[in-house]
């Protein structure tokens, strides 16, 4: 995987007003919007649950759910749109890798570190499979 046109070489991250942006378009879980009623009241962080969103949407980005696919691409229904089994299977995980070691003010996620990270998460897969295959041979044998 090599940065495309619809993946930039660094996703942005922000927040302003306790609502965490990203350079990236949501296609599965939209923006969430906070209305704050007291003037006085503390700035919140990000719940897990935004970040856990934005995630989402970022993993998405990057394998992009295919109509009739099997495996990681594989389209899985969403609250909005659809994401890939491997952003379903792995989002948790690239949101405490990524956004919840994230300074407040935000910072930026190299497309590079991203790919790297999604390729290091699809190695066990493969050795598990390894694994699954020669046990099944011996098992036969």
């Amino acid at each position: 995987m090599r940065p495309t046109m619809d993946r930039p070489p660094t996703i942005r991250v922000w927040r302003i007003a306790a609502i965490i942006h990203a350079s990236i378009p949501r296609t599965v879980v939209r923006t969430p919007t906070v209305i704050e009623h007291r003037r006085d009241s503390v700035q919140r962080l990000p719940a897990d649950r935004e970040l856990y969103d934005l995630a989402l949407n970022i993993l998405n980005i990057f394998l992009e759910p295919r109509r009739g696919a099997t495996g990681e691409l594989e389209p899985i229904k969403c609250f909005r749109g659809q994401c890939s089994s491997f952003a379903a299977r792995h989002h948790i995980d690239f949101a405490r890798d990524f956004l919840k070691t994230m300074p407040a003010e935000g910072g930026a996620i190299p497309t590079a570190a991203i790919l790297a990270w999604i390729e290091q998460r699809r190695r066990p897969v493969v050795a598990e499979l390894a694994d699954a295959e020669s046990y099944l041979e011996a098992l036969s044998a």
